[in-house]
């Protein structure tokens, strides 16, 4: 099903030192943090100023309808925004969109996106079908954007994966527990689906206990306020070195694909559960193993 709310909007950190918000009059500062939290998945919404007003700042008694137009411009000057046409109607799409989110899972847009524009697609089509479109991309998706292969955005197919499914009374279970990873296995990235065979599990524990290690500095690191691109290190105590030894361990047992593993450690910083035994958990769900002792 589409998701027709605004769900898990973080306003980046980063606009505290933004030298464009510094240019902004306080009306558009606030204007903006409000169209931000209510963009869809692809940051996008109206840009009728009526529908602006109900949707965005309904109880904001001093920006009115009639300031809003001149408001985005504001915004747009500022390269914060992009104000456009579509086939039916205005709309607004967030310039930093995807440098600042980091979305598990993103629905197509009810609105045409502006020229040049890339989206970035990942929803579940079914039980057991994931549909992707430049997901992963290192491309940056900036309006006016080049397209070297001279093909218009959302030209090229879905790519489709299917879902690896636990058993019925995975997905039937109670508590809280087996709500960690959401009771499927993960949708690799597009760069397995369609004709490309998904990968085999990895039994070397070496190589475990590498991406285990891996993903622990990286995926659970510090991002700088001042540098949101820059990722600083986490490094593992004595503790939980030994708890990465000992997980590597245990999924050699039976093997396991190490982009489950990298998938794992986003899924526990998603729901801001920064421990290892958390990432076993979501692991040992994902592999339709029965939970073991700790």
């Amino acid at each position: 099903m589409r998701r027709t709310t605004a769900r898990g909007r973080l306003v980046p950190q980063s606009l505290s030192t933004d030298p464009r918000m510094g240019r902004l009059s306080l009306k558009a500062a606030l204007l903006y943090d409000r169209l931000w939290i209510n963009g869809d998945d692809q940051g996008r919404l109206s840009g009728d100023p009526d529908e602006i007003k109900y949707a965005v700042c309904p109880n904001i008694d001093h920006i009115t309808k009639t300031d809003i137009p001149e408001l985005l411009k504001e915004l747009e000057t500022q390269g914060f925004i992009k104000v456009y046409s579509t086939s039916k109607t205005r709309a607004i799409q967030m310039l930093d969109w995807w440098e600042e989110q980091r979305l598990q899972w993103a629905w197509p847009s009810k609105y045409d996106p502006p020229e040049g524009w890339q989206d970035r697609l990942r929803y579940k089509k079914g039980a057991k079908e994931v549909v992707t479109v430049n997901w992963g991309s290192q491309v940056s998706s900036q309006v006016n954007e080049n397209n070297s292969s001279g093909e218009a955005s959302g030209e090229k197919a879905p790519q489709r994966s299917p879902l690896t499914t636990l058993p019925k009374e995975k997905e039937k279970g109670k508590g809280k527990g087996n709500r960690r990873g959401k009771g499927n296995a993960p949708e690799l990235s597009g760069e397995f689906s369609g004709e490309k065979a998904l990968p085999s599990p990895t039994a070397d524990t070496s190589k475990i206990l590498k991406e285990l290690t891996q993903c622990f500095k990286v995926e659970w690191g510090r991002v700088p306020a001042q540098e949101p691109h820059k990722v600083i290190p986490r490094e593992p105590s004595a503790r939980e070195s030994a708890q990465l030894r000992d997980l590597a361990r245990e999924l050699s047992a039976g093997g396991v694909p190490l982009d489950y593993i990298k998938q794992a450690f986003r899924e526990a910083a998603s729901h801001e559960k920064f421990h290892i035994s958390y990432v076993r958990a979501v692991l040992r769900a994902w592999l339709g193993l029965e939970r073991g002792p700790p």
